[in-house]
């Protein structure tokens, strides 16, 4: 344990999806994160767009009718990650954001959003934009070879625009997306351009498509530019939304958390890791709590690098 952590190049944050998803405030969450150590955090975009793919593309179970989110609330949202940021020093890691990518109509306003996003990010000092989406074969049907052209020029566009303000664009493969599998990541892969837009891989989610998250990680991880940290129950007969309930505090799950970060370190990966978790069945902090515990304890990892930390 003691050699992983004096081989650790990279910070590890947290996600607030347990708090945001589940509607409690924000500003005590990241004050809570702060005091646990964390230098960074994660949090979802809250743009309408992003609201919008979900409900249409991603099974997450019944809906009440979307409410509306005024200009102010969203600035106000931004101005509670601003006041943390200054008054306790966690900082905004990255923001995701959902899109479409492969429709020609709605994509002009997807990229004004994510340009937009990215000012704000320059302005955070956060370094990485994270990108979800794009139609799932369930519900598009089997993506053909234009269809990945189509989506991989997309991403080259965020990430040539993001990278003159000094911020990385990674693709999250993910549940119900246009990457779900390791057939599609491979296919991805093939076609991106890796040296504008990168490759952000969360183990839980390819492991729910019986994909190999290590090995996927050892396969790509030259163009690996940001990481999540989440482990989950798996089991065949889960369907729809009770995939995203696997989701656990890390450790509980049968993610090979362990050989992940010796790919990690072999890499000498210097990027961040965020560790997530969605909905917690406990409370957010309790499952914090644990997780923090499992990176420390058995990963023998620490929050910060011993060279960060020192500096």
């Amino acid at each position: 344990m003691t050699s992983r952590a004096a081989r650790q190049r990279f910070s590890i944050g947290y996600h607030l999806n347990s708090w945001d998803l589940a509607g409690l405030p924000l500003r005590p969450a990241l004050d809570f994160l702060a005091g646990q150590g964390f230098g960074w955090f994660e949090i979802l975009a809250f743009t309408s767009l992003s609201d919008q793919y979900a409900r249409k593309y991603m099974q997450i179970g019944d809906q009440a009718p979307m409410g509306v989110t005024t200009d102010t609330d969203i600035l106000r949202r931004y101005a509670i990650l601003s006041e943390a940021q200054s008054e306790v020093g966690i900082r905004l890691s990255s923001l995701y954001c959902n899109a479409i990518f492969t429709n020609p109509v709605a994509w002009p306003y997807e990229r004004d959003v994510l340009v937009s996003l990215a000012r704000l990010l320059k302005g955070f000092g956060a370094p990485v934009l994270v990108l979800g989406g794009g139609p799932s074969e369930r519900v598009a049907g089997p993506h053909t070879a234009e269809d990945y052209k189509t989506f991989c020029r997309a991403l080259e566009d965020i990430g040539r625009r993001t990278r003159d303000l000094g911020i990385e664009t990674v693709y999250h493969p993910h549940l119900d997306t246009f990457v779900e599998r390791r057939d599609q990541l491979d296919r991805m892969m093939d076609e991106l351009d890796t040296r504008v837009a990168g490759l952000c891989i969360d183990p839980a989610h390819l492991a729910h498509t019986n994909s190999d998250p290590v090995d996927a990680l050892k396969t790509y991880v030259s163009a690996v530019r940001y990481m999540h940290l989440k482990d989950t129950r798996v089991d065949p007969a889960l369907v729809g939304f009770d995939r995203y309930k696997a989701f656990c505090e890390l450790g509980a799950g049968v993610v090979d958390l362990p050989a992940l970060v010796d790919v990690l370190l072999d890499a000498e990966y210097d990027g961040l890791a965020i560790i997530e978790l969605d909905m917690s069945e406990k409370t957010a902090e309790a499952s914090a709590i644990e997780s923090i515990a499992y990176v420390r304890d058995t990963l023998g990892l620490a929050l910060t690098p011993a060279a960060e930390a020192s500096a």
